[in-house]
């Protein structure tokens, strides 16, 4: 079952007794599957409301406006030092075939500027900054493995070595914060860049940019819950709820914004 409507929508997302799928039980220590266990979003009852408040505190301590600013300077420095005429090129990635496949598709989607920011992991190396993370090299890719699977839980062996290294790196509400951020950011921006408003002769700001992307082509367009029956039902997010409603509503709602419009304002500055 499928609930469309917008004020369906939001009686269901407000109603505690529709809840996640729940991850299967008793994977091991340090994979995927572990990890789905541990985190808010898959969570239910007071378990889901301390896991959350977790991730709250966590980004109490960010300051959105500083995001921006990082993510500007970020994306302005990868580019300044990308030589003209080969800011499209990506560095070779021999431990992780697909993220330079889904790189060079993110250039042609996107353009050469986005591309290359997009490739480089800039929204997980900005949050990472601002959670106090020292090793943003192995935390990027690392971030960007996990998180492929980290919604449906399809893990595969390179996921679940994904999560290990992110454990030694930081705790689970650092790291429930970088993977819901990462796929989320990267495809709004992905989304945004590869519009009729970013490729036309007056994009207009970065601000009204994203706002007109997260209304016609929203990165997460459908969430899913299980009612008191064990039936699954699909929520539409598409009706102007892009970060959910409710008690389970984005968290880092503001904080992605800021790292999007501190990227794509310095991209479209750039071109």
């Amino acid at each position: 079952m499928r609930i469309t409507g917008h004020a369906e929508v939001r009686a269901l997302l407000s109603d505690p007794s529709y809840v996640p799928p729940s991850p299967p039980p008793g994977a091991a220590y340090g994979t995927l599957g572990w990890l789905r266990s541990q985190v808010s979003r898959f969570a239910s009852g007071p378990v889901h409301a301390e896991r959350r408040a977790l991730v709250e505190e966590r980004l109490s301590r960010l300051d959105p406006a500083a995001l921006r600013v990082a993510a500007a300077a970020t994306t302005r420095a990868l580019l300044a030092a990308a030589p003209e005429g080969r800011r499209n090129a990506s560095p070779p990635s021999p431990e992780a075939p697909s993220e330079q496949a889904a790189a060079t598709a993110d250039q042609e989607a996107t353009g050469d500027l986005g591309g290359r920011v997009l490739a480089h992991g800039v929204p997980a190396r900005v949050l990472g900054a601002a959670l106090g993370i020292r090793d943003l090299d192995a935390l990027v890719p690392a971030v960007e493995t996990a998180a492929t699977d980290y919604l449906s839980g399809a893990g595969d062996p390179g996921c679940d070595a994904a999560v290990a290294r992110l454990l030694t790196l930081t705790g689970v509400p650092e790291i429930t914060i970088l993977l819901q951020a990462h796929g989320a950011t990267t495809a709004l921006l992905r989304n945004a860049l590869a519009g009729p408003r970013a490729t036309g002769s007056e994009p207009g700001t970065a601000e009204g940019l994203l706002r007109d992307t997260l209304r016609h082509d929203p990165p997460v367009q459908a969430t899913k819950r299980v009612d008191g029956t064990g039936a699954v039902v699909e929520v539409d997010l598409t009706p102007d709820l892009p970060f959910g409603h409710g008690p389970r509503r984005c968290p880092g709602s503001d904080h992605a914004m800021a790292i999007a419009t501190g990227i794509l304002e310095t991209i479209m500055e750039s071109r």
